[in-house]
């Protein structure tokens, strides 16, 4: 698989966190990790209430263990949708998105960003983030 990113002049640099546009040639295979929140497994607790950093840490460890299953990298993602609540202030976003490049430092080509949706809530009022991907090889 090939990647090839593109920021467009026109719109801020998000360089460090996603592309505007991620052009995928000679893809074979994708995967596609359902969205994924920081749940334990009785559905209705979190490891880290009222944390979204928190929250996002678990999620990506979480997502990881999931793709990796099937052989894929973090190297392999193509397309993150991002969702959090309302409850998500503004500096809290910046610290998301801080962690997220912590975490996509190393890979070369960024993956496109999606949609970045602000809602009411998700499957437990504790639940501040969820994530979902595609990754492809």
């Amino acid at each position: 698989m090939n990647k090839t990113g593109y920021q467009n002049p026109n719109l801020p640099d998000l360089g460090t966190w996603f592309n505007w546009g991620l052009n995928v040639q000679d893809v074979k295979e994708f995967f596609f990790v359902t969205g994924t929140a920081d749940v334990k497994s009785d559905n209705q607790s979190v490891n880290y209430p009222a944390d979204p950093i928190g929250q996002l840490r678990f999620i990506l460890e979480q997502m990881e263990v999931t793709f990796s299953q099937a052989g894929y990298t973090k190297h392999d993602i193509v397309l993150v949708n991002w969702t959090v609540t309302k409850d998500v202030t503004d500096e809290q976003t910046w610290a998301i998105l801080d962690v997220w490049a912590d975490y996509i430092a190393d890979v070369k080509v960024k993956p496109s960003g999606g949609t970045w949706k602000r809602i009411y809530g998700l499957i437990s009022p504790e639940v501040m983030v969820e994530l979902e991907m595609i990754l492809a090889r």
